[in-house]
């Protein structure tokens, strides 16, 4: 809602080739001599090499995926034009469906009354109310120029049109021309010793061909709703273009001329125009742009979410990139990573896909719970309801209860021979060969009591820690089941268990078996609060990168959290995570390793400088994917209600704890109060 009410700004780059006739003397001379009724086949031959000129440019640009502007069929099937659309886009400072004109173009395109004053114009009422502009232009280079060179006026948060027209020069015509600006400098008797070398050097590669020259030129046409703003813009533009080294004017007397040289060859409308190289226009042309992700079409339809960019325009956020959806979010502690994460669960939710979060230190759990989610704290010593022999007798049960008591019994050291691997699928077949009542470990270790001499080190030895009495006892030795994985939104604190792998690694390997069970083919979310340590097991080597495409088969996603990099990255599991991500999120962090992003996350060195730039309080975030990387911001200051149920701090849960004990479970009977800061009475 914060966003819809306020203004974001895309940057669209539309490209126009234009081909002329030949220039200056030459031109008059094969004008001269052209026959008559030669005309047609003239325009057909360089209409034939337009469209050579935009094939070959369109596979130049194959990457960034240009579309040519054409005709496509409206409502009712009438024929609209798209470069209708887009001349009417530059003459009316909007964009609107045209249909495509069959008389005069000039005609068809007006739909805002222009009006030109001294250094300002008016784009007359139409469906809005009226709208202001003024142009902008360069009017002296920097000395320097290097790709990127605007892209601080890209960044500017208002409506503009930038304009540049590059113009090849033939090659006698420039070297005239930077010959005659030599003899000016000599005979000026200049002392710029440097600027005559650097010209002279110029005029030697455009005579040898190393280098081309055109007219150039550029404007800023800025738009406000009122004069005052308008003012504003104009110095916002000025003051980019002179941070980039440039000085730039606001046209008055020109201001009409300028307007209409916007338009694609509309040249000698220009006011400005100066000689620059291919190269120099290639850094003012750079066709940098700011991604915006994609808003239709993906994998789960619309995005799932609209974050704020730092160029104050729209991303468009998917966890998918094609049909893999696996993220990974790497931030310090505090830096937002529990309240981007419930806030993108939050805005899936419309969705309604099935949620399973292995949190840590329970800063899930008033979100989990405010949307109706189960969740449960998993903590040494209290019985947690879960019981694997209990599950339906099927073949994928039967194979997973072997891996997984295999599992349990090496848990301590230890390994596991041809025959203690045929005792243990006995005691599986034996186990369902129970009533339903004795399908319990303490019953399952009597099965190995009498099959081999008791001595130290035996499988009944090694299950006693696991079965009644027994240090672990509480986690599986349960009479019945009672994990609800029915449910369709869960969450488990793991925090206790983290550390201790003996007992974390069954108890994952339970738990991903379950929700593996559960996937249907509708969406599901798998998020890991420290994913690398809660899966760093040999087990789980063998067996995450199937998971995980198990997962992606089934329409589903994990995602991966953590505070260290480098711990991350010293995990067995590692590398699996990060080939399958398609998404990565990292949060600023001043003490940013460059060994830990760049080698190991694959960071560019500028996206390695923005995470450990990024202030921490800046609310902002790097959103890395194959093609693009972007920095967003999640602002929710002033909500400290919503804070409080995205990112659970010590104390709010245990108000939370308070408020469910005295009102119940149902969030509507202790959501809002929650949410008010109340604790209970």
């Amino acid at each position: 809602e914060r966003l819809a009410g306020r203004r974001l700004y895309v940057n669209d780059i539309f490209l126009t080739l234009v081909r002329r006739p030949l220039q200056g003397g030459a031109g008059f001379l094969e004008r001269l001599v052209r026959q008559p009724g030669a005309q047609k086949a003239d325009l057909d031959r360089e209409l034939r090499a337009l469209h050579a000129s935009r094939e070959a440019f369109a596979a130049a640009l194959a990457p960034y995926g240009p579309r040519t502007l054409s005709l496509y069929a409206g409502p009712g099937g009438a024929q609209r034009s798209e470069p209708a659309e887009f001349l009417g886009l530059i003459l009316n400072g909007e964009l609107r469906p045209m249909l495509a004109p069959t008389g005069d173009l000039g005609q068809a395109l007006a739909a805002r009354r222009l009006s030109f004053g001294l250094d300002a114009m008016e784009f007359g009422p139409n469906a809005g109310p009226s709208s202001f502009g003024a142009v902008v232009s360069l009017k002296d280079y920097p000395a320097r120029t290097a790709p990127g060179l605007l892209d601080g006026v890209l960044r500017l948060p208002m409506e503009l049109v930038l304009t540049e027209s590059f113009a090849f020069v033939d090659r006698q015509q420039a070297l005239d021309r930077m010959g005659l600006a030599l003899r000016r400098l000599r005979a000026a008797d200049d002392d710029a010793i440097s600027l005559r070398t650097e010209l002279a050097q110029a005029r030697d590669d455009v005579g040898a061909g190393r280098a081309a020259y055109g007219e150039h030129t550029l404007t800023i046409l800025a738009k406000a709703d009122s004069l005052e703003e308008l003012d504003g813009a104009v110095a916002d533009v000025q003051s980019a273009l002179a941070e980039a080294g440039a000085i730039a004017v606001r046209e008055d007397t020109n201001l009409e001329p300028a307007f209409w040289a916007q338009f694609p060859g509309n040249l000698k409308f220009a006011a400005r125009k100066a000689l620059i190289s291919a190269a120099n226009f290639a850094s003012l042309a750079s066709f940098h742009n700011h991604p915006t992700g994609q808003a239709e079409g993906n994998h789960w339809g619309p995005a799932i979410a609209v974050l704020e960019t730092t160029a104050f325009g729209p991303y468009h956020f998917n966890f998918h990139n094609a049909d893999l959806g696996n993220f990974t979010v790497i931030g310090p502690s505090g830096s937002g990573k529990t309240v981007l994460l419930t806030f993108l669960l939050a805005q899936a939710e419309r969705l309604k896909p099935r949620i399973a979060y292995f949190d840590k230190d329970r800063g899930a759990e008033p979100f989990i719970r405010a949307i109706g989610g189960r969740y449960d704290v998993i903590s040494p010593g209290e019985p947690t309801g879960f019981n694997p022999l209990a599950l339906a007798d099927n073949p994928a049960n039967r194979a997973f209860l072997a891996d997984w008591l295999g599992q349990l019994l090496t848990a301590e050291g230890g390994g596991l021979d041809a025959e203690d691997r045929a005792m243990i699928a006995e005691a599986v077949d034996a186990n369902y060969a129970q009533a339903p009542g004795h399908r319990r470990l303490r019953y399952l270790r009597e099965l190995f009591r009498g099959a081999r001499r008791p001595h130290a080190g035996d499988l009944a030895a090694r299950l006693a820690a696991w079965c009644e009495g027994g240090e672990h006892a509480w986690l599986f030795d349960n009479a019945s089941d009672r994990l609800d994985i029915d449910a369709r939104i869960l969450g488990f604190d793991m925090t206790r268990i983290l550390d201790a792998s003996t007992i974390r690694t069954p108890a994952m390997m339970y738990l991903f078996h379950r929700l593996e069970q559960r996937l249907d083919g509708s969406p599901a979310i798998i998020v890991v609060d420290e994913g690398w340590k809660a899966l760093d097991d040999a087990v789980f080597v063998r067996r995450i990168k199937d998971w995980e495409k198990t997962i992606r088969k089934r329409n589903g996603l994990v995602g991966f959290c953590t505070q260290s990099a480098s711990d991350a990255l010293e995990s067995r599991i590692a590398s699996a995570i990060i080939e399958q991500a398609a998404t990565q999120v990292f949060f600023p962090n001043s003490r940013a390793r460059r060994e830990d992003y760049v080698a190991g996350f694959g960071l560019t060195e500028h996206e390695y400088e923005l995470v450990r730039s990024l202030p921490d309080t800046s609310r902002c975030f790097l959103i890395k994917r194959g093609d693009h990387s972007v920095v967003a911001r999640l602002d929710l200051s002033g909500l400290s209600g919503e804070l409080a149920v995205l990112a659970g701090t010590e104390r709010a849960v245990r108000r939370l704890e308070a408020l469910r004990g005295q009102l119940g479970d149902e969030p509507d009977a202790w959501l809002a109060p929650f949410m008010e800061g109340r604790s209970a009475a």
